[in-house]
Order: structure tokens, then C-alpha cells, then sequence
């Protein structure tokens, strides 16, 4: 009887096997750095979004004392703004009622990183700082409030909030809140 060969018993040679191994690792160092690649932009995007929903809450919590405030005070500027919510209702200026939001430059450069720290003048009542990081207005064009008439005669506050990206890949994008807010005690 006869035997019938059904391919060479031989075996795959020594380079066939290095250059298919070659191949293969090729293959696998592109899936590793897409994959990289792919986690550190979720970080980055998780990390803006995160920053971007909590400088929200921020201005809605600005927005909310603006409109309660019996007064925007004279004291206010285009970085900061003092505000009065009598609790008490008492129409007497006490110091835990006297409320003021501004930016505490973090970088010192002209249109650098802030932080919007909220503070009351009674000092057992410790600053508020939301730990998201601004446009600073020291030394830049930005005026994160202006004001429809001067102060304390305001009609209307408009709030320009820039939100820096949090990543330090450099792929984030500056985002702009803006809103306009009336008081409740306009005159």
C-alpha cells in the first residue's frame, strides 16, 4: 500500500517563524498605543467634564445669590462682586451677611489659571473655593462682571465665567458660561 503525503512533514523554518513573530509584535505594539492612546483621552474628557459640571453649579449658586441679594454693594468691580442677602431681614448690614465672590490668582501671568473663592465678612465663616480653575481677569481684557448701572443702582449683573481645562494633555478647550442675572431689590 501506498501512502499518500498530505503536505511536507517539515515544519516551518526559522525565519518564517521570526518574520511572523515580527509581524505579530508589530501588530500588538499598534493595539497598545491605540489603546493608550484611547484611556488617556477618556481621563482628559472625564476630567474636563467634570470641571465644566462643577463650574455649572458654581454660577447657578452665584446666579441664586444675585438674585436673592437685597444689594449689589458699591464696593463690587469687574473681577469681584460684593453682595448683601439680609437673612433676617433686619436691613441691617451684618457681617455674615455680606457676601463676596472673586477670583484668587493661582499663576500670577496676565490671563492665567484663578480660582472663584466665595467669602463672608464675618471671618469665623471660612472661604469657599469650588477648585476649578478660570480665566484669571489680573492683568487681561476678561471682566468676569459687569453691571448695568453702577452699584449699588444695579438693574442687572452679567456673568462671564471662562472654564480652563483641567488636563494637562492640551487637547482641552477654554469654555465660556455667560448669563445675566436681575436682582429681586432693583431699584
Amino acid at each position: 500500500m501506498k501512502r499518500i503525503k498530505y503536505g511536507s512533514d517539515d515544519g516551518i523554518t526559522i525565519v518564517e517563524l521570526a518574520i511572523s513573530s515580527f509581524i505579530l509584535l508589530i501588530i500588538g505594539a499598534i493595539m497598545l498605543t491605540a489603546l493608550l492612546m484611547v484611556v488617556r483621552t477618556n481621563e482628559a474628557v472625564a476630567q474636563d467634564t467634570e470641571s465644566l459640571t462643577t463650574a455649572r453649579i458654581a454660577r447657578h449658586r452665584l446666579e441664586q445669590e444675585i438674585r436673592q441679594a437685597d444689594a449689589v454693594l458699591p464696593t463690587s468691580s469687574s473681577t469681584s462682586i460684593d453682595l448683601w442677602l439680609d437673612e433676617n431681614n433686619d436691613d441691617i448690614q451684618d457681617p455674615n451677611e455680606l457676601i463676596t465672590w472673586a477670583f484668587k490668582d493661582l499663576d500670577g501671568t496676565p490671563g492665567g489659571k484663578a480660582q472663584l473663592v466665595r467669602s463672608v465678612a464675618d471671618t469665623a465663616i471660612g472661604d469657599r473655593v469650588d477648585g476649578i480653575h478660570y480665566r484669571s481677569p489680573a492683568g487681561s481684557a476678561y471682566s468676569p462682571f459687569t453691571y448695568s448701572g453702577t452699584p449699588p443702582a444695579v438693574q442687572q449683573v452679567t456673568l462671564t465665567l471662562i472654564v480652563e481645562p483641567e488636563s494637562d494633555s492640551g487637547g482641552g478647550e477654554s469654555v465660556t458660561l455667560e448669563s445675566t442675572v436681575t436682582p429681586r431689590n432693583t431699584n
